[in-house]
């Protein structure tokens, strides 16, 4: 009996990383990431520094990963223990049977993507409709790493930006991007390259840091 349990509780823990991949496709991941690094957090090893961040740095991802971690480190328990009784006592012919049997329609169903698929699907909506699984941050969307950041910047009286349009400025062929112009009362989200920038403008603008921090230094435009 001791093979039985050893076979269901590892196809229980393969079905326990499928839904832990797409707990975390829900929360904005990509699906292979996703799989890898349930799979990597059930074992509790594999981590890549870039695709980790991705999970740490979000507070839902890394609830799931602890979940994962902790099934793994139980987990982990059960199969020395189970293999263990295994070795000490042969099996039959028909605990065999059993196993092969199992072994070749987990694989028959691992190889018919429709089924996976609708069984996916069928998870991830249940998945999506739980509030605490929550969409990516702004960091992600943003590709907030590597040096990158969203700013407010101002343009004051001295700045040589004024009066020009966002294409003469040139900005976005130094790297920098303007999301929108905070103009008085008025707000122009995602501004055309004909706006023409004026004083008191506040800007808020999307770049690398250092290119940003350049662009003070020069008195384009005055960081807050």
């Amino acid at each position: 009996m001791n093979i039985l349990f050893l076979t269901a509780f590892l196809i229980l823990l393969l079905f326990i990383v499928e839904v832990a991949a797409i707990a975390l496709k829900v929360t904005g991941m990509d699906y292979s990431k996703a799989r890898f690094q349930a799979l990597s957090a059930l074992l509790t090893c594999g981590y890549t520094t870039s695709e980790a961040e991705l999970v740490t740095q979000h507070p839902v991802r890394r609830k799931i990963a602890m979940v994962l971690m902790t099934i793994g480190y139980l987990g982990m328990a059960t199969i020395v223990t189970s293999l263990l009784s295994v070795i000490r006592h042969p099996l039959t012919l028909i605990q065999v049977g059993v196993v092969l049997l199992v072994a070749l329609l987990l694989l028959g169903f691992y190889a018919n993507q429709a089924l996976r698929g609708k069984l996916g699907y069928s998870i991830e909506r249940s998945l999506a409709k739980r509030k605490f699984l929550e969409k990516k941050t702004l960091e992600e969307l943003l590709h907030l790493s590597n040096n990158y950041t969203v700013s407010e910047v101002l343009l004051e009286t001295d700045s040589p930006l004024l009066s020009k349009t966002i294409i003469d400025s040139r900005l976005r062929d130094r790297g920098v991007f303007i999301l929108s112009i905070e103009r008085g009362n008025e707000t122009i989200y995602s501004p055309r390259g004909s706006e023409e920038m004026l004083v008191g403008d506040k800007l808020l603008v999307y770049g690398q840091r250092d290119k940003i921090d350049n662009l003070c230094r020069h008195n384009e435009m005055t960081c807050g």
